[in-house]
């Protein structure tokens, strides 16, 4: 039993010595650290010198305690730290240090003999080859990093291994052909990483000489390994990048036929072309697909790829005519005679609704079709809500505004808590404000101020925000008269709501409403096509309250304008750096810098 007390009392001696040692040597620690980052070397040197002696393994001490001997011109005691680090590990970081202090020193002749005595001391180790070459790159000796891989390569007896380190060296030192030569070897070793060396590849070029040099190194690489689909596939990717839809469909359509893919290949191309507004190519693309015949597996969703590109391409157009339009809707009616109407071709009903409803002027139609789509058995949930919510706002532009409500409380119902379902509820919110029902409508914004799309959150935010700001003093009456503008608006009675606006200024002059009374008459100008109006609009309420709630909605409005209607990219691209420069922080910010970046040039994912 004593004995045991015994060694209790030592073990109990022992721990508490540890722990006091340990505790001085994180002190030493943390104030060598102090001086280190204070610059003042001298004591850090002492301190580091001494933690050294005790953890002589520590890259970390030793690395500041020869930055810190550097700073304080002591080269020889550097290069003696090198050696002495050397002789107890035998690591080459400490040789090539050897080196780095030499070149420090002035000493060009003495740093490249240490540096070819380390290059030629290599052995067929691939992590001692490893981690010589990290030595020299740490201390920005590209070349040397780069021989001693060249060199480990050949002590090793295989030219498969180091591919991506090189390819990396390659592309600092601006040897691109062979960081290209090196990135596609690295394919050939594992064709699963292409995708991860499309990403380094694009990070890296940019000259037009570069995708030249890329373009001809694939073919190469192609025609050397003729059952390697990832060659195939970096060429349609490369094409994509170029936006150059035309020869990625020869290519795809090369390999869609080796694979007997029946045109997946290429439908998905075309979809890419859509989202690229490359409409003529994706058209091509799925009629290509179309041709393959109609009992192949994608020949219908080709035909509706079709319809699609051509739908995007005519509305794109600012100078629509009403044939265009017209002819539009009887491709659709031809394709719906021909394939029925079922839930396969319900997006395209749904697409023809909104040809009825937003460019024929024909709501009624709009809303047959709509309703019509809504009893096709088998429809996806999701697709159903949101055609609800298509359908509820056709019926607050003809005045039904309780049959509105009906739908958005079923969407709201369905999908609770779900993004879809508070839209729906937002939807409903901004038709109580319409109808002047400004209590209840803020209470159900309030509730979506926390939604998890930030947009609705943001949108409920406003109008919340707009209610709370002009019913603090009771009289509503001005904002009644903003609704019922609001609601006009969203009924395409233009002149109704302009002249509702305009009796707002007479009646309540200087109102704090008058920002957004410009706004919506910006918004207004804008839907009619009198661009140069709207313009104007939003000019004051960047200029007079660019501050304010609605400084970012109105210029990024403004520059929508110059970039979509007016088809004037300088100035756009004018008015997007300045909501770059002015509103960082605003939820708009992703989507105008994209947007800037492909009117500067550059090649996006």
């Amino acid at each position: 039993m004593k004995m045991k007390v015994r060694y209790s009392a030592i073990l109990l001696v022992l721990l508490l010595a540890f722990g006091n040692i340990a505790n001085a040597q994180n002190k030493d620690e943390q104030l060598a650290a102090q001086f280190f980052s204070n610059a003042e070397y001298d004591k850090a040197a002492d301190l580091y010198e001494k933690l050294l002696i005790k953890n002589i393994n520590s890259f970390y001490f030793y690395d500041n305690l020869l930055q810190s001997l550097i700073k304080l011109k002591r080269l020889d005691d550097a290069e003696s730290l090198c050696k002495k680090m050397f002789r107890k590990t035998n690591s080459p970081y400490f040789s090539v240090d050897i080196g780095f202090i030499n070149t420090l020193n002035n000493k060009p002749e003495k740093a490249t003999k240490q540096f070819d005595e380390v290059i030629k001391k290599l052995i067929p180790n691939q992590d001692k080859i490893q981690e010589t070459a990290n030595a020299f790159e740490k201390r920005n000796e590209i070349d040397y990093a780069i021989k001693t891989y060249t060199n480990g390569r050949k002590l090793l007896g295989y030219n498969a291994v180091f591919n991506n380190e090189l390819a990396a060296l390659y592309a600092k030192t601006k040897q691109m052909q062979l960081m290209i030569d090196e990135y596609l070897s690295s394919v050939e070793q594992n064709p699963v990483n292409s995708e991860e060396i499309q990403g380094l590849l694009q990070n890296n070029i940019q000259l037009p000489t570069d995708f030249e040099l890329l373009k001809n190194a694939l073919i190469k690489k192609i025609k050397a390994n003729t059952q390697t689909d990832a060659f195939y596939e970096m060429l349609i990717w490369f094409y994509v990048q170029r936006k150059d839809f035309d020869n990625a469909l020869i290519q795809a359509k090369a390999m869609d036929k080796r694979l007997k893919e029946e045109g997946r290949k290429m439908m998905d191309l075309g979809y890419l072309a859509i989202s690229n507004e490359k409409y003529d190519a994706a058209i091509k693309l799925f009629n290509e697909v179309v041709l393959l015949g109609n009992n192949k597996a994608y020949y219908l969703a080709a035909k509706l790829g079709v319809l699609e590109a051509s739908n995007k391409k005519l509305l794109s157009n600012a100078n629509l005519s009403l044939l265009d339009l017209q002819n539009l809707e009887k491709t659709y009616l031809a394709f719906l005679a021909e394939n029925g109407k079922t839930y396969y071709t319900a997006p395209s009903m749904r697409d023809l609704a909104k040809l009825y409803a937003f460019y024929l002027n024909d709501i009624d139609k709009a809303i047959n079709c709509l309703n019509e789509i809504l009893t096709l058995p088998g429809l996806e949930t999701y697709f159903t809500a949101e055609c609800k919510l298509e359908l509820g706002d056709l019926y607050v532009i003809k005045g039904q505004q309780w049959d509105a409500m009906l739908l958005y409380g079923q969407v709201d119902k369905d999908f609770l808590e779900h993004p879809l379902g508070q839209e729906a509820k937002l939807r409903n919110a901004k038709l109580s404000f319409y109808l002047g029902e400004f209590e209840w409508a803020k209470a159900q914004l309030d509730i979506l101020k926390t939604a998890t799309t930030q947009l609705i959150a943001n949108n409920a935010l406003e109008l919340s925000l707009l209610i709370q700001d002009n019913t603090v003093d009771s009289n509503e009456d001005a904002l009644k008269l903003f609704a019922r503008a609001d609601l006009s608006y969203q009924q395409n009675k233009f002149s109704e709501a302009f002249q509702t606006l305009d009796s707002i200024i007479l009646l309540f002059p200087k109102h704090a409403l008058t920002d957004d009374i410009a706004f919506k008459k910006g918004q207004i100008y804008a839907k009619q096509k009198k661009y140069e109006e709207a313009i104007k609009q939003y000019q004051i309420v960047i200029n007079e309250y660019g501050s304010d709630i609605l400084g970012d909605n109105a210029l990024l409005n403004l520059a929508l304008i110059y970039d979509k209607n007016l088809n004037n990219p300088a100035e756009a691209k004018k008015q997007y750096e300045k909501f770059i420069e002015t509103f960082g922080s605003s939820i708009f910010i992703n989507e105008v810098r994209k947007r800037y970046r492909q009117l500067r040039g550059d090649i996006l994912n």
